[in-house]
């Protein structure tokens, strides 16, 4: 079968409500994943495992309604995902989410998803994403501890400076866009940060930079 062509987005989910139907082990992964990108999230599930139960007493941007899915749960929501691993279920949520041009993921089941998540390695603000077009979650998985495994840990530190000091530039109208970022982005930069030399690395990036 041939892989859907796909456009990796990131999406800004702060505040928006998302819906995940179903109350196990996958459901709880969904809810962490919304819960960092500070989603509003409800959950609908007759019941919860030991673990989201847990997970949800720990946040109270979360609400779970005790009862069955039905088409009523998507109003108002932007995002739906649905993990019951029950297939006419799943496929339910999917076809009344796309009938109401809602995205949904339905998990293992590509057919039934208008997206697909992606694996990440998380350096924030730095985020990679990985992703196979839903072929092989296993391989995406891979490739992120290949990743998580490589990049800096101090990458996320590298961009908060890398930022500061395109502010400054831009505060004094210099366009940064013609700027040659590549010039300073590298191994000495990412040694000065990740020694704390933060000082000696701004001015390394303003003196380098052209």
């Amino acid at each position: 079968m041939e892989p859907p062509a796909v456009l990796p987005v990131a999406l800004l989910l702060a505040g928006r409500s998302c819906l995940v139907v179903g109350g196990g082990g996958t459901a709880a992964r969904k809810v962490d994943g919304l819960l960092g990108a500070r989603a509003t999230v409800t959950v609908v599930a007759p019941r919860l495992s030991e673990a989201l139960r847990d997970r949800l007493a720990d946040a109270p941007e979360v609400t779970w309604r005790q009862k069955r899915y039905g088409p009523e749960d998507l109003a108002g929501v932007a995002l739906v995902f649905t993990t019951t691993g029950i297939p006419d279920v799943d496929h339910a949520v999917s076809t009344d989410a796309i009938e109401r041009g809602l995205f949904v993921n339905s998990a293992d089941d590509r057919e039934n998803c208008s997206f697909f998540l992606t694996a990440i390695v998380r350096r924030d603000p730095v985020l990679v994403s990985i992703s196979t077009s839903g072929t092989s979650p296993g391989l995406a998985a891979f490739l992120r501890r290949r990743m998580e495994a490589e990049l800096e840990a101090c990458l996320g530190d590298v961009a908060g400076l890398l930022s500061d000091v395109r502010t400054e530039l831009q505060a004094r109208g210099v366009s940064t866009e013609s700027l040659d970022w590549s010039a300073v982005i590298g191994t000495p930069l990412f040694d000065l940060v990740a020694n704390g030399e933060t000082a000696e690395a701004h001015r390394f990036v303003v003196e380098h930079l052209r």
